[in-house]
């Protein structure tokens, strides 16, 4: 038996729980990375998934007996004992009177501890195979309904603790793991894919840790899902700066650029500089972060105290030359020419000067300005024609005119006259009235907006919708239109996601009502529910077929009758790939195939040799029990059991 590197585990179909959509594609994922990136021997990396093939004449089937047969029959290797090993899983977990399981295919709720795989288990039998690096990753689906008051993970962490275990849970205790069918996978599984081939090869705990915990939060916001937040244990503080792919060896790193950066994207400049950090800005790393460089530098290490913020230049900053020594402060000082003093002082001085002249002709600016208003009538009042003198009882300063008719053009008392009337009104009027409707438009608006996102809920398209309905109050020429614009298709393919989902779980039903609430804002979205949606209704009554299939094929079975399960077996073989029900009826198949085999070596033990090649005989082909019956045909036929 193969000493695996790394075991992988993903389940959709379970046989007493709700399918998962993307469990299988999360470990065929990972282990296609190891494989093609990593160049980790095939043989050394095992997938146990829903459909997986035979390896070895064993089945890979991901149910308790297999996959704890499989985890025991990795031997001990001492001399690979610091080489890290992986293993992942993701389905399933609960947390069963204070002890944690994970459900394999065949977990029953109703029997958790008889069909379940308790954490202290697997965490033993991962330890008895002799590496001391070992990493669990487990994107836990805490399925509703079989939590108890503790959540599951709490005693995996304390295990991992204990037994000197780093372990990645998915979330943390009390939140919960989320998929999106427009990433093909979890959230998680997708976010630990992006951060390996970021790292590549370079990946360390610190690297995987760090990338983790910000683009995890992110993805979830950007797909509308809760924010999803991972938890790690690390019991050395050691193994954070190690190599931790399988097949890389276990070493510190040195004199590394930080955060995968490789040294042919930085100039030459930027790696002599004195800085202990250097900014990265690929996509997915942490923005606006500085990361620290190696701490085994010969650099000086006061700036791995507190790092620069976000907008320093990493090939401008010096340690020194954050504040300057009292001697230079003190050198500038002495050396400072009187006439730049002077300059100081007078330039101040002048300043000062202007202010004050400033906040006296603002004071008195009514004043000056009641003046020019009361000279402006008398210059009219001099041509003789008596339409120059009827204004002033219809415009404006009339009133300040009939205050004092008598006296000479004074602003002083004119000003007390009329103290409300405003110099020019008509100035006052064309500068408010633009501006007092626009900010109430804008934050009307702008709470039109914020209460359409409350009503979002994950998971629920309906709610989607009432929060398209209400971002359509921003009418368009109106503040922030744009932005409502955006929301609305954002929303819409978010609705359109939902009801992928769904249908990739074979909920076609729910899939269509969710489709039918894309609304037409954004025309190509539209027009994709509409075309989705007349592709459902035609799954859906493939659906309804197969389903009779599959309950036909299930009457047929009779127990101890290998010829009941091969006519079972052929009537499921109607349902074709791609058509609703072909991963249950294949997982049937498998189950049934596995039966007659069964069913033969039982006739075998009992020395009935030519029964055993009968019922033997009738395992179909193309099935995972097939070549191990043509195997045992072959020594039944020289009457070896």
């Amino acid at each position: 038996m193969a000493n695996h590197a790394c075991v992988a585990i993903g389940i959709n179909r379970y046989q007493f729980l709700q399918p998962l959509s993307y469990g299988q594609a999360d470990a065929q994922a990972l282990r296609h990375f190891l494989v093609r990136q990593a160049s980790l021997p095939s043989n050394q990396c095992l997938l146990l998934t829903d459909t997986s093939p035979l390896v070895n004449d064993q089945s890979t089937y991901p149910s308790r007996e297999n996959i704890l047969n499989w985890l025991r029959a990795n031997r001990q290797n001492s001399r690979q004992s610091e080489t890290w090993r992986w293993f992942f899983f993701s389905g399933y977990g609960v947390n069963w009177q204070n002890a944690d399981y994970l459900m394999p295919i065949d977990g029953n709720p109703d029997d958790i501890p008889g069909t379940g795989i308790s954490m202290r288990s697997l965490f033993e039998t991962l330890k008895a195979q002799g590496s001391e690096n070992i990493l669990v990753l487990l994107d836990i689906n805490r399925a509703s309904g079989l939590q108890s008051g503790i959540p599951v993970g709490a005693q995996a962490i304390e295990l991992a603790r204990e037994m000197g275990i780093v372990l990645v849970l998915s979330s943390q205790l009390d939140q919960f793991s989320h998929e999106a069918a427009v990433l093909g996978h979890g959230l998680f599984t997708e976010a630990l894919l992006e951060a390996l081939g970021y790292y590549h090869t370079d990946t360390t705990l610190e690297h995987l840790e760090q990338y983790l915990h910000t683009r995890l939060p992110e993805l979830s916001q950007h797909h509308w899902r809760p924010v999803q937040t991972p938890l790690t244990v690390v019991p050395s503080e050691a193994q954070r700066q190690q190599l931790i792919l399988p097949s890389v060896k276990n070493q510190p790193i040195k004199e590394r650029t930080p955060v995968g950066i490789s040294s042919a994207f930085i100039p030459k400049a930027k790696l002599e500089t004195e800085n202990g950090y250097t900014e990265d800005s690929r996509n997915g790393a942490t923005p606006g972060q500085k990361t620290p460089l190696s701490a085994t530098q010969t650099r000086p290490t006061t700036s791995l105290i507190s790092p620069p913020t976000a907008t320093s230049t990493p090939a401008t900053y010096k340690p020194g030359a954050m504040v300057a020594s009292p001697e230079r402060q003190s050198k500038r000082h002495v050396n400072t020419p009187w006439w730049q003093q002077l300059l100081l002082w007078g330039g101040g001085a002048i300043l000062i000067l202007a202010l004050m002249i400033a906040a006296v002709i603002f004071r008195n600016r009514d004043a000056f300005t009641t003046k020019s208003i009361n000279e402006t009538p008398v210059t009219k009042e001099l041509p003789t024609s008596p339409t120059a003198q009827e204004p002033p009882t219809t415009s404006p300063p009339s009133p300040i005119a009939k205050a004092s008719p008598t006296s000479s053009p004074n602003p002083r008392p004119t000003a007390k006259a009329s103290p409300t009337s405003s110099p020019n009104p008509s100035n006052k009027l064309s500068v408010a009235a633009p501006q007092k409707p626009a900010p109430t438009r804008l934050q009307a608006n702008q709470a039109a907006l914020d209460q359409a996102k409350r009503l979002i809920r994950p998971n629920q398209a309906s709610l989607f919708s009432k929060a398209i309905v209400q971002a359509r109050t921003v009418k368009p020429g109106e503040p922030l239109y744009q932005q409502a614009k955006q929301d609305i298709t954002r929303w819409s393919e978010v609705i359109l996601d939902l009801a992928e989902g769904r249908a990739n779980q074979g909920n076609f039903g729910g899939a269509i009502a969710a489709a039918q609430l894309v609304p037409k804002d954004n025309p190509s979205v539209y027009a994709k529910a509409q075309k989705t949606i007349n592709q459902w209704k035609a799954l859906t009554t493939q659906q309804q077929q197969n389903q009779a299939i599959i309950q036909a094929a299930k009457k047929q079975i009779q127990p101890n009758q290998a010829s009941s399960y091969n006519r079972s077996l052929t009537t499921l073989r109607k349902i074709q790939a791609g058509q609703p029900g072909y991963a249950e009826a294949q997982q049937l198949i498998a189950q049934g195939s596995q039966k007659i085999y069964l069913i033969a070596q039982s006739r075998a033990s009992q020395g009935k040799f030519k029964e055993a090649i009968q019922a033997a005989t009738l395992v179909p082909a193309n099935t995972p029990s097939y070549e191990a019956a043509q195997k045992a045909i072959a020594k039944w036929k020289q009457g070896k059991r």
